[in-house]
């Protein structure tokens, strides 16, 4: 008789809103890696937000959930949103400011320099690898801070919307092309100096046999102007920040992620070193905003001292 009640005991109930709550958002995210695969594309991070409600839902806490994300995922669909309008008015105000001062800094273009002398097809992979991450990164990373350190995750929701609504705003007023497009003769017949290739669509696709980059760059985020400040480049930082401020030594190993996005952005010819810089820039004043001049503010101002987490 104990070994019965022992035996029920430890048996797996598969009724459990555990089960399902692992269960369900497997079956969607598998049935969304075949959607990429039939139709091409890689689907972007506001997919990962649907399989984290159904994980919240099995596990109580969709009103939770609900609550606390409508802040991050307004902030990411309306930045999105602007992002393409930005791109269809800045393409008629470009500048030259990154080319210039790389020939002034270096003498050179780096990603020509990268690309002449060091181009392999592992380092095509490696660096689309390290680039299409961050297209799912920032999402996920704001979920393990919902689930482990709710007060972080708040003030990575507010870093994030500073630093890609900064970002906004510089494209807007300072657009500026890749370099494979403004030194790609191709697609700008004024220029007839040593050419960029777009690795990821002159590389990368043409070995998968499947358009994958050119449509979730030319279809999907259809601002071609957006290389300076670069986001690539901003939110791995933003994330190690947090990371390394979270769990200190243990978060080093994290690191890697923003390295490998800056070296793979400017191999892959999608940045200037000068736009790796700026976002860089702008993932340090959006940290140290949260951290250090927010705090300051709502001891001050009573209206953020309500809304400010310590």
């Amino acid at each position: 008789m104990g070994k019965k009640k022992e035996k029920k005991k430890y048996a797996f109930d598969y009724h459990s809103s555990r089960f399902f709550a692992l269960l369900f958002p497997a079956i969607y995210l598998v049935a969304i890696a075949i959607f990429g695969l039939v139709y091409k594309i890689i689907p972007g991070p506001e997919f990962l937000v649907l399989a984290f409600l159904i994980y919240a839902a099995y596990n109580q806490r969709t009103w939770n959930f609900l609550k606390d994300w409508l802040p991050f995922i307004t902030v990411f669909i309306s930045y999105e949103i602007m992002y393409g309008i930005v791109g269809s008015i800045s393409q008629y105000n470009l500048h030259a400011g990154p080319y210039n001062f790389e020939l002034a800094l270096f003498g050179q273009i780096p990603s020509i320099v990268l690309q002449q002398t060091i181009r392999a097809p592992i380092l095509d992979y490696m660096g689309a690898f390290f680039y299409s991450l961050h297209f799912f990164a920032p999402t996920i990373f704001a979920f393990i801070l919902w689930k482990v350190s709710p007060k972080n995750y708040w003030k990575y929701t507010v870093a994030f919307g500073i630093c890609t609504y900064g970002a906004l705003i510089t494209f807007l007023f300072y657009p500026v092309a890749p370099p494979w497009l403004q030194l790609n003769s191709t697609y700008n017949l004024a220029y007839s100096g040593p050419q960029v290739l777009r690795v990821l669509t002159g590389s990368v696709d043409a070995s998968l046999g499947i358009p994958v980059y050119k449509t979730l760059f030319d279809f999907l985020s259809p601002n071609l102007y957006a290389a300076f400040p670069s986001m690539h480049s901003a939110l791995p930082l933003l994330i190690s920040l947090f990371a390394i401020k979270i769990w200190k030594k243990k978060a080093l190993p994290v690191l890697i992620f923003p390295i490998g996005v800056w070296f793979s952005a400017v191999y892959l010819g999608e940045h200037y070193v000068v736009d790796v810089l700026g976002g860089i820039a702008y993932a340090v004043v959006a940290f140290v905003a949260v951290e250090k001049i927010l705090p300051l503010l709502s001891k001050k101002i009573d209206v953020l001292k309500k809304h400010v987490p310590n």
